[in-house]
């Protein structure tokens, strides 16, 4: 598997236009947030009352980090990508006739898609946390780093997972094209960052609540905030401060249930061995169709 998994690196790294387009998609959706979404979000966190001279901190911490998960969510597209052309060629034939079972050819494309998107995350979150750095003089502790980039990680595997069984479902190379323009349209959306979680209707932020990586850019949210919110709220009353949370994203609810980070980390352990789940189905059905 190894092997694959190095064939797959190679192909992307092949083209140089794999790299720049993977990069650039970043840079896009950083720039997306600078120029047009960050003064709506600093404007809604005074509209709701919340005045402190932490605020543009507190909302750049926030929205860079829902950010970070879309950048890695949409990195994987790549790796899959040539999956999708893999299996409409004859190169999949050829891998079938090799002695490595079905599986692990499937989780080849994982691996390679979970190291890119793990490395252009690094990449982008290293960046971040400069910007912190030279712009407002702020830098994370070790926990908080160390807790961000297993929390990216856990991220990454999820996204990996999800669109290499989407992948498999999608029955032709036209299909999966479009799907990548819309999965890249709407996973801002489905993560709460082009627009706060709290504006949508109560049924739809129910939709996203199922979505795990709503749930991961939940978790990053309140590790990456977590030191400056209690600054913000030290002035206001307690029940302000689940306004400010639950709006912007930082904590989720059910049924007027916070969900704790425990509970999250759970539901997202739970969704890595469901999505592995489904991918072994995928291959059984592949065994029993031959």
């Amino acid at each position: 598997m190894k092997t694959l998994v190095y064939r797959h690196l190679k192909l992307f790294l092949k083209s140089p236009t794999n790299i720049i387009l993977s990069f650039l998609s970043s840079g896009v959706i950083l720039s997306l947030y600078f120029l047009f979404i960050r003064d709506f979000t600093i404007k809604a966190v005074r509209d709701y009352g919340f005045v402190s001279d932490l605020n543009e901190l507190f909302v750049d911490k926030l929205m860079t980090s829902g950010l970070l998960i879309v950048i890695g969510a949409t990195s994987v597209l790549s790796i899959i990508f040539i999956f999708v052309k893999d299996c409409y060629s004859s190169t999949m034939k050829d891998f079938l006739v090799t002695p490595i079972s079905y599986p692990k050819i499937l989780y080849s494309y994982f691996f390679a898609a979970l190291i890119i998107s793990t490395i252009i995350t690094t990449i982008a979150y290293f960046g971040i946390e400069c910007f912190f750095f030279f712009h407002y003089h702020y830098t994370s502790s070790i926990s908080i780093l160390l807790s961000s980039f297993f929390l990216l990680l856990l991220s990454n595997i999820i996204a990996s997972l999800l669109i290499l069984i989407i992948a498999l479902g999608i029955n032709n190379f036209t299909s999966f094209s479009t799907f990548q323009t819309l999965y890249g349209v709407v996973i801002g959306f489905f993560t709460g960052v082009y627009i706060p979680i709290g504006y949508y209707p109560s049924i739809i932020r129910t939709i996203f609540f199922y979505f795990p990586l709503c749930q991961t850019t939940s978790l990053l949210r309140n590790i990456q905030t977590s030191p400056i919110t209690t600054h913000i709220l030290e002035s206001y009353p307690k029940e302000m401060h689940s306004i400010l949370y639950e709006t912007f994203g930082i904590h989720l609810t059910v049924g007027n249930h916070v969900i704790s980070i425990g509970q999250q980390l759970w539901m997202m352990i739970i969704m890595i061995l469901l999505l592995n789940c489904i991918l072994m189905l995928f291959t059984l059905l592949k065994r029993f169709n031959k």
